[in-house]
């Protein structure tokens, strides 16, 4: 038999958390209570000597395992999922990880009509095994991938799995609005790849990694029009700002490249230091639909997070300027 998925986990941290579900069971997260669980049910000698009949162990042979290997799947969903999540647009297939393969978990070809169900997963719903992989990966190794079991508190932990468990099906979506997002993270990456190649060593601040900020601020502007929306107000830290102000606040690159670039002109500051990740910024955005969105990005101190109530004053001027109260 292969050994399941517990066995790749680092030893430290299986004594950690064992030590802590001594102390409160409910202190880790359901599939190691159910791991725990079951290695103290399985120490359990018989009481008085008494014999134990070869019936009910064969059922345990044939039961006991299969059930510890379909909690370890939806583990592992859960903890690796994120790793094959279909996250490029442009790729032929997903990405592959041997620990979730069929062999690697435990399972084989001829497993997959059998029934199966998880006390942790879908409230013990029943189900074939080829149907539990798939709603697995509906959810954890679809288009959105979610990494958060490294999470310490498990009431946060467990209220993102319960989140991402409980959503609505996958809705369809337009062509037009998928080209809208990609054509955002296309230019959002652009932007980065052009600034590393170009301004090498130089501080950027990179918003690699999470340009789908740029597709959640397009979609709010876009749906401003729809809520009455005329105004923006907004702050933020360094990482992302100077892609935010390209791409989402269409500042001229030009002025943004001055910046970068070095200067030898007393008192000038363009070029200086971080000054390029503290400057604000105004604009008037006009949509497709004729609508115009203002846009105000409030400039930075050097402390970022006192930013915070400028904005939100910034925000209360703009709603009595406008008559907005």
């Amino acid at each position: 038999m292969r050994p399941s998925f517990a066995t790749h986990v680092n030893l430290e941290l299986l004594e950690e958390n064992y030590q802590r579900w001594q102390d409160n069971p409910e202190s880790v997260d359901s599939g190691w209570s159910a791991f725990f669980e079951g290695f103290e049910l399985g120490d359990l000698q018989p009481r008085n000597g008494a014999a134990v009949s070869d019936a009910p162990a064969r059922q345990e042979v044939s039961e006991g395992p299969l059930q510890t290997r379909v909690d370890g799947l939806v583990y592992a969903y859960r903890t690796l999922g994120h790793t094959i999540a279909r996250i490029d647009p442009l790729a032929d297939k997903r990405p592959q990880n041997p620990l979730l393969s069929l062999r690697e978990l435990g399972f084989s070809e001829k497993d997959l009509g059998l029934q199966v169900s998880s006390k942790f997963f879908f409230d013990n719903r029943k189900m074939t095994l080829r149907e539990m992989i798939a709603l697995l990966e509906s959810i954890y190794a679809d288009s959105i991938g979610a990494e958060f079991q490294h999470i310490q508190n498990p009431r946060l932990r467990n209220w993102v799995r319960h989140r991402l468990e409980s959503r609505p099906p996958k809705h369809s979506t337009t062509r037009e609005a998928q080209i809208a997002v990609l054509r955002a993270l296309l230019e959002a990456e652009t932007f980065e790849t052009f600034l590393h190649t170009r301004y090498v060593g130089q501080k950027r601040f990179s918003l690699q990694g999470a340009e789908s900020l740029m597709v959640v601020l397009d979609t709010i502007l876009h749906r401003c029009p729809a809520k009455a929306i005329e105004e923006i107000c907004m702050g933020m830290a360094h990482r992302g700002r100077l892609n935010v102000l390209a791409n989402f606040l269409k500042k001229s690159l030009q002025v943004i490249f001055t910046e970068f670039s070095t200067n030898y002109i007393p008192d000038l500051v363009a070029g200086d230091g971080d000054v390029k990740y503290h400057l604000g910024y105004r604009t008037v955005r006009k949509l497709e639909s004729g609508a115009e969105v203002e846009i105000r990005l409030s400039a930075n101190p050097s402390h970022l997070e006192a930013v915070n109530p400028v904005v939100e004053g910034t925000a209360r001027a703009r709603q009595r300027i406008r008559g907005d109260t």
